[in-house]
């Protein structure tokens, strides 16, 4: 049997995953879209967003523990010997640990410019509307303004 035919399951149920995600919180049927309150940005996902990452989930999920798991889809073929072989765990591992190594990443430089900007805030002269503004901020926004503070 062909990997495919499951792997198309595999990603059909995680998209019906994150469709009844979206039905059952308050995203429904809407289009990824950003709701700006008081400068505060809130990315909503939508549908789209709920039916790509269920899917992602349930690819990383399948092909980690599931019954192809051990597969190769890159390499040895028919039980011929590869010098190189990828199997759908390797894979699915790849993309998991690449989402949280982007997302270590940013949190670190996140990290080091909030840690800049309040090394320079504390020797500015005190503005409540600075802080104000710095509460409602991303970590470069709030670099910037730091930045300027001097």
């Amino acid at each position: 049997m062909s990997i495919l035919i499951p792997l198309g399951v595999i990603l059909l149920s995680g998209a019906v995953g994150g469709i009844v995600n979206a039905i059952i919180t308050d995203n429904g049927f809407i289009k990824p879209r950003e709701e700006v309150i008081d400068k505060v940005v809130i990315i909503r996902p939508g549908i789209a967003g709920n039916v790509l990452l269920g899917s992602i989930a349930a690819f990383i999920s399948w092909g980690l523990y599931g019954a192809y798991s051990g597969a190769n889809i890159y390499g040895a073929i028919a039980g011929q010997d590869a010098m190189v072989s990828l199997s759908l765990s390797a894979t699915a591992g790849a993309i998991l640990i690449g989402i949280g190594g982007a997302r270590w990443l940013t949190n670190e430089t996140d990290k080091k410019l909030l840690k800049t900007a309040a090394i320079m805030a504390a020797s500015a002269r005190p503005s409540f509307e600075d802080a104000q503004k710095m509460l409602v901020s991303t970590p470069v926004q709030i670099f910037n303004m730091a930045k300027n503070m001097r």
